[in-house]
């Protein structure tokens, strides 16, 4: 029985570690993560390759950040975690700016960049669901 015990108390420590490492986190910003998470900055630079079509500080953003974040968000959408982040243009937030998803482990799910000379551009293949995230006002 002690060891049934011991057993049990090891699989719920494991399992409750697992769960905290598939968490979203938020209060974070891009730029920052971008600069010390490589699984992010991978994950960036796959998705901008996927389109010529974006605003020079979007394509940039990696290697030259000429833009201002708000602390990131951890959203839940179909009870999957996801961190929320938002982009502008400095000093230009109202006509150029971006929102991205990424999974708790740095894989993209998606962007959305909004632009007044180039319009609406989505980036990977938001669902309803995440389109509704990617569209929340704010950086």
């Amino acid at each position: 029985m002690k060891r049934f015990s011991l057993v049990l108390c090891l699989l719920v420590l494991a399992v409750s570690q697992l769960s905290a490492a598939e968490e979203a986190k938020s209060g974070r910003f891009l730029h920052e993560i971008v600069a010390s998470s490589q699984p992010h900055r991978e994950s960036l630079q796959q998705l901008l390759r996927k389109t010529q079509r974006l605003p020079p500080w979007v394509r940039n953003m990696i290697t030259n950040p000429l833009y201002v974040s708000g602390a990131s968000t951890a959203v839940t959408i179909a009870e999957k975690p996801f961190e929320l982040f938002g982009a502008c243009l400095v000093r230009l937030c109202p006509k150029s700016h971006l929102r991205i998803l990424f999974t708790p482990q740095g894989k993209i799910v998606s962007m959305r960049v909004v632009d007044e000379k180039m319009g609406e551009i989505l980036l990977g293949e938001p669902d309803a669901d995440q389109l509704l995230q990617l569209s929340k006002p704010g950086i």
